[in-house]
């Protein structure tokens, strides 16, 4: 820790503390909307409601959080969730939530990730040296997987099995407590907007960027093929760990759990895998063990072996993660940061509440076990198109042209 410094580690200390409450609202929030209704479709948009921001808005947030200072932007944005959870938190405790009312938040939380993420991306860089980026999101992966994925989802379980408003309080109360220790990290952050150019034109220009770089573009293309294919999945995994694997509210949250055992371990193993592999074979790995994971849980009805499969698919996250994030950091210069990271997160992000609708439509037309089955022939056909753009040779070349502005 000391090596990357205070700043670093009021930031990851930050990420721990609501990590751990978006953990909780994970397994609590799906509950919450299964108690509400059991269609299919109407679960999954609760999902589509929350991930749709991040195709509306990532790149105008990227293109703000250039002419932010970016430290101001994660304080603001973790008020405003404290806000909107604590809003949610009374309706359940007043036994007044209602779909329309559970839609509208998941919204508005959204647009507020829309900014906290593309600002957190860009900050990092901010925080330590270049080298040490990887070990940096490394440390920022193990803590979203620990709070995030293996200590909130279990928590929120049983808390919402004693009291369904609880989870949501506390979630309140973890954006609080991080929005406090990111306003006292130390140092100058602020990032000044070129002179004489236009909101739309700051935009296009992260967009023209981007899109000229093959290497980047491309991993942001296949994010965004995974995480629909993911969220295809995501959005009904309550039904399918209830109806399908026969669990109840409390070990839900356990099984999700595993994943986060999963996430941990890759962020431990990571920079060494990178390292052994190089990102090219790393990301090309993940996209493989994506296949069979996905394959393998739409067979089975175990949850122990459903466990397991999602602690495997923890591990392939974070690998294709501390790849993603590191590679963009390092490649895109910091005045462009913001813009590149937004329109690289509305070609990652911006698929998912795609990928939750047809998951939902999918399920209700085919069975809860379709999407994980779909998902699995979407990872090959994403392998066989993409190994001779990205891959170690491509990357280094990539490497040596450094970043710049075109």
């Amino acid at each position: 820790m000391a090596r990357l410094g205070r700043g670093f580690g009021l930031l990851l200390t930050a990420f721990g503390i609501s990590n751990v409450g978006d953990g909780i609202m994970q397994a609590a929030f799906p509950l919450l909307v299964a108690g509400l209704t059991r269609d299919p479709l109407l679960v999954a948009a609760a999902t589509l409601a929350n991930r749709l921001p991040w195709f509306l808005f990532a790149i105008t947030s990227g293109a703000l959080v250039d002419r932010m200072n970016r430290r101001r932007v994660l304080v603001a944005t973790d008020a405003i969730r404290t806000f909107l959870v604590g809003v949610l938190a009374a309706a359940v405790f007043t036994d007044t939530v209602t779909l329309p009312l559970v839609y509208a938040i998941a919204f508005a939380l959204g647009v507020a990730e829309t900014f906290f993420d593309t600002s957190a991306e860009a900050f990092v860089p901010a925080l330590v040296a270049t080298q040490d980026l990887p070990a940096a999101n490394g440390r920022l992966q193990g803590v979203e997987w620990v709070g995030g994925a293996f200590a909130g989802p279990p928590i929120g379980a049983a808390l919402f099995a004693f009291a369904a408003g609880v989870p949501f309080g506390v979630n309140a109360a973890s954006f609080a407590a991080a929005a406090v220790l990111v306003s006292v990290i130390p140092g100058q952050f602020h990032r000044p907007a070129k002179k004489n150019t236009s909101l739309r034109t700051d935009m296009w220009e992260g967009i023209r960027w981007l899109w000229r770089q093959r290497v980047l573009r491309t991993l942001s293309i296949m994010a965004g093929t995974t995480n629909m294919l993911g969220y295809g999945v995501i959005a009904v995994f309550v039904l399918f760990a209830q109806e399908i694997l026969g669990v109840g509210d409390v070990w839900y949250g356990v099984l999700l759990s595993a994943m986060g055992v999963g996430g941990l371990a890759g962020a431990i193993v990571a920079s060494r895998v990178i390292k052994a592999l190089g990102p090219g074979r790393t990301v090309q790995g993940t996209v493989i063990l994506g296949m069979v994971l996905s394959g393998t849980i739409g067979l089975i009805s175990n949850p122990w072996i459903a466990g397991f499969v999602l602690m495997l698919y923890g591990v392939q996250i974070t690998l294709w993660n501390v790849v993603a994030v590191s590679l963009r950091q390092t490649l895109t210069p910091d005045i462009l940061r913001g813009r590149v990271a937004g329109v690289s997160r509305l070609l990652t992000w911006g698929t998912q509440p795609i990928g939750a609708a047809l998951g939902g439509v999918i399920a209700s037309l085919l069975g809860l076990r379709a999407p994980f089955f779909l998902g699995a022939i979407g990872f090959g056909l994403l392998f066989a198109s993409t190994a001779a753009i990205v891959n170690n040779r491509t990357i280094e070349a990539v490497k040596q042209e450094g970043p710049g502005i075109t």
